[in-house]
């Protein structure tokens, strides 16, 4: 089967695009808000403390068709270990099991295939961030009620300008919040000019939830507004100051500018109030947390569907093809192109000597296998020359401008391609078991949120091309 992209618009144009040892705490410390189906671990790379949860060995076991993958696109279907059990109920079950797939509630990015022509080659026992599995059924329970009557709504209207996918997705987060905190369940509002859908992979869809990610809540804009789409300037807009009681109106939007006016104040830099306990219990420094939070969010909100995830299939055997992420391979992402305009650009040598120090480091983690995702098609020829070195990346064409933006590339090859070909690199990148990134990069961050949660690899080192080893800076 041929990609999305090969049988409507051509081949794309272009790609896009800490924790060492464990010390176990076989311990619970489960009481009103708990870990579900983990034990506790402490994990420190230099001076960084992060505390996660074991996970199992079969985490990334590669199956026909998952017994916990529901086919249907419109089934919310909790899988049955996690099905309508409350956190109290599923303690004695599952408190001492490892955090398998099959903890998190259905239709996760765990690393399962559709079918086996993508297998993923690992591996031994992983780690997720303290509270994974916890928080993922919190949100997942928040955003799928048993019905959709009397509730109330926040509708999120996403920008319909130009904007990277990563800032997309992690302004997205920061409502989410807002939704959990103020007890309403987040629905996206249609925007079909946001850039991102447009494009013939999105051409019946008006959202980023209904065209490439698995619904963001089972209630859709349509059921909250009696079957017809209410006009937004008739929607009240949600008062954050506190100082107004909007508690008896059902639906309220949120925007974009909301977080970015707020920024860096408590929409963007902390996390919901259900889950300070949680983080109490962790030991986590505080200024981590929102960190935590961004991440638990990304996990949500980035669950490529059926749709997707058989796109992604096609266009890895097509790009990638023949060739597999083997045991320690190292990601490095290099981000240039526009982002000299708010940050400081890394050459090629500082990845690839932070890449050394990796081997060096953590011998027993890292090998000599590179999986390099860059729009630049520079750094791909420079390591491509190396000999000592085994680099894969995919194969998809590159503009030869290093200095363009994400955006300038979605206008040139289609948006739907850009994103695509960006999920595509997220997917690979995430199965690698040590990482060079660079965190100011929103891109970059969604490579270490993602495999700290859903690919329980928040045990494997990350090094940071501006801060080392030592991340005491998380961005917005």
């Amino acid at each position: 089967m041929l990609p999305f992209s090969m049988m409507q618009q051509g081949v794309p144009g272009t790609s896009r695009g800490g924790c060492g040892t464990a010390t176990s705490v076989r311990r619970l410390i489960l009481q009103a808000i708990v870990v579900v189906g983990c034990g506790l671990g402490v994990i420190v790379v230099g001076q960084r403390l992060c505390l996660v949860s074991t996970c199992g060995p079969e985490h990334h076991r590669d199956v026909d068709t998952p017994s916990h993958f529901t086919i249907s696109n419109d089934s919310v279907a909790i899988s049955p270990v996690t099905a309508e059990m409350s956190i109290q109920e599923a303690e004695e079950d599952i408190a001492d099991t490892k955090c398998e797939p099959e903890l998190f509630p259905s239709k996760y990015w765990t690393g399962q295939r559709l079918n086996q022509s993508a297998q993923v080659t690992n591996r031994q026992p992983g780690q997720a961030m303290f509270g994974t599995i916890a928080a993922q059924r919190d949100i997942w329970r928040h955003q799928h009620p048993n019905s959709c009557e009397n509730q109330t709504f926040l509708v999120y209207v996403m920008l319909d300008w130009e904007v990277g996918i990563g800032a997309t997705i992690h302004v997205t987060t920061a409502v989410l919040r807002v939704a959990l905190e103020t007890g309403r369940i987040l629905v996206l509002y249609p925007t079909p000019n946001l850039s991102w859908v447009k494009g013939v992979f999105c051409e019946d869809y008006d959202t980023l939830d209904t065209c490439y990610f698995e619904p963001i809540t089972s209630c859709s804009v349509y059921d909250i507004f009696g079957g017809k789409l209410e006009k937004l300037d008739d929607i009240p807009e949600i008062d954050l100051s506190g100082n107004v009681d909007q508690s008896h109106l059902t639906v309220l939007r949120a925007h974009p500018f909301m977080v970015a006016n707020s920024w860096p104040g408590p929409i963007v830099m902390s996390v919901p109030d259900q889950f300070r306990k949680l983080l109490l219990m962790s030991g986590m420094p505080e200024y981590q947390w929102y960190h935590w939070w961004r991440a638990q969010a990304v996990a949500y909100i980035v669950r490529p569907n059926r749709r997707t995830l058989l796109e992604l299939d096609s266009r890895r055997r097509l790009f990638f093809p023949h060739k597999a992420i083997d045991p320690g391979t190292i990601s490095i992402h290099v981000r240039h192109g526009d982002k000299w305009m708010e940050d400081t650009l890394v050459d090629d040598e500082v990845h690839l000597r932070l890449a050394e120090e990796l081997l060096e480091k953590f011998p027993d983690i890292a090998k000599r296998n590179i999986y390099l995702s860059t729009a630049d098609p520079n750094s791909v020829q420079f390591f491509a020359k190396l000999t000592n070195w085994n680099v894969s990346w995919t194969n998809l064409s590159r503009v030869d401008d290093s200095t363009i933006s994400p955006m300038d590339r979605a206008n040139r090859i289609g948006w739907t391609e850009e994103f695509l070909n960006c999920l595509l690199d997220l997917g690979l990148a995430i199965e690698c078991d040590a990482f060079v990134g660079m965190y100011s990069s929103n891109w970059n961050r969604l490579v270490d949120e993602l495999r700290s949660t859903v690919r329980c690899k928040a045990h494997l080192p990350y090094v940071d091309v501006h801060q080392g080893w030592f991340i005491s800076n998380y961005h917005w």
